[in-house]
């Protein structure tokens, strides 16, 4: 019998749900030494990374060459190295091209991520932005929600969840304090 790769959404979230301040700023996450080395082991094993256009672009600025920017630490040089080699998928109508080992997928969402899981290798991440992650939260793409809740409230902005026609039932698997300061909730989708 065939198993499938667990798609996970890894996600930065406020204490009061929003994964985006009210401008669209993301300058609110506390991400210090014990979160980002999970957030580098964790990449070790990944699949493949999925992302929306927005997040890719950011991500695609950084990780080829973190020693560009002032600040960069070993753990950034590691994810860096996991970043480039694996496989990415970018979900966006007005990207054309992506480099970095990158596929963009501009038709038939549902059907590529069903293809992906049912593929073989590591489980899949998908870190977002906000519109890509609703679009797979409606279509009830996500296994394990994999959030991290930062001390802050933002008090509006981008929310996590997207208006839901019905319940998504959720089962808490894992939980963790990094850096004393973000909590880890691993969950499964019931």
């Amino acid at each position: 019998m065939a198993t499938t790769r667990v798609l996970r959404l890894w996600m930065q979230v406020s204490l009061d749900g929003f994964v985006a301040g009210p401008g669209g700023e993301f300058d609110w996450p506390t991400y210090e030494k014990e979160l980002h080395t999970f957030a580098v082991e964790q990449a070790g094993d990944v699949g493949a990374m999925l992302y929306g256009r927005k997040v890719y672009e950011g991500m695609a600025a950084y990780w080829p060459d973190p020693t560009r920017y002032p600040g960069a630490t070993e753990l950034d040089l590691r994810y860096s190295e996991i970043w480039k080699r694996v496989p990415k998928y970018v979900f966006s109508t007005t990207l054309d091209e992506a480099s970095w080992n990158t596929t963009v997928v501009a038709e038939d969402l549902v059907e590529v991520v069903r293809e992906l899981k049912a593929a073989p290798g590591g489980d899949l991440v998908l870190f977002g932005g906000a519109e890509i992650a609703a679009t797979f939260v409606r279509e009830r793409l996500i296994d394990e929600y994999w959030l991290f809740v930062h001390p802050i409230v933002l008090g509006g902005g981008t929310p996590l969840f997207p208006a839901l026609d019905e319940r998504l039932p959720m089962e808490l698997v894992e939980s963790r304090i990094f850096d004393s300061a973000v909590t880890h909730l691993r969950y499964r989708a019931t």
